[in-house]
């Protein structure tokens, strides 16, 4: 594996070295590189290993030429609350077509929707991608979907969004969870009582009703 100082690959620092630049310039290289590293990096581990001046200038600098090159990272998500307390953020935001009247679902319209269930482990417990499934395929606030915190995030949801949404347990199943039963004739929760659940949804259509 290549040597690596501070994140930067060995092929780096093995670039041409500049000439010595005047004893200033150490300094606000070193403070440069700082300030462009993201405040929450770990320190790093202080070896005994002797540096000299232009090696450390030199590592400074391609370090600080990487760091620079580097496309801006993307916008951090927007977080939403709904009424019901369901948290949630978009990972796409849909759009809305000239000739699509029903583009944010309403009472009545025909809905398809894939997702993924997850627990507060992070264990997925369902989804509309498994063997023999496919996307949910109803008609909005007339036919269950799901649970009601998750038909409280479609309300605001466009044709072609993603959607991450964390749904409280009264949203979701509340203190009775759901309980299956196993093979050999007992049962266990598929969802434990009380627990928050973080859904990825993906509303692929939306309809207005046959007149």
């Amino acid at each position: 594996a290549s040597s690596q100082w501070l994140g930067v690959p060995g092929e780096l620092l093995r670039l041409p070295r500049p000439a010595s630049p005047p004893a200033g310039m150490y300094a606000a290289l070193i403070h440069a590189v700082a300030a462009l590293l993201p405040q929450s990096r770990p320190a790093v581990k202080q070896f005994a290993v002797p540096v000299g001046r232009r090696e450390l200038v030199s590592g400074a600098a391609a370090a600080a030429a990487l760091l620079l090159e580097k496309p801006a990272s993307a916008a951090a998500p927007q977080f939403f609350e709904t009424e019901g307390g369901v948290k949630y953020f978009d990972l796409e935001v849909g759009k809305c077509g000239t000739f699509n009247v029903a583009c944010v679902p309403q009472a009545g319209d025909l809905i398809k929707l894939k997702y993924k269930a997850y627990l507060p482990s992070g264990q997925m417990f369902d989804s509309s991608e498994g063997p023999g499934r496919k996307p949910i395929a109803a008609k909005f606030k007339k036919q269950p979907i799901l649970n009601p915190g998750v038909e409280e995030a479609l309300a605001t949801m466009k044709e072609g969004g993603k959607r991450v949404i964390q749904v409280p347990p009264a949203m979701a199943y509340g203190d009775k969870g759901i309980k299956i039963e196993t093979k050999d004739g007992g049962s266990e929760y598929l969802v434990p009582p009380n627990a928050k659940l973080q859904y990825e949804l993906e509303l692929l259509s939306v309809a207005a009703p046959p007149p």
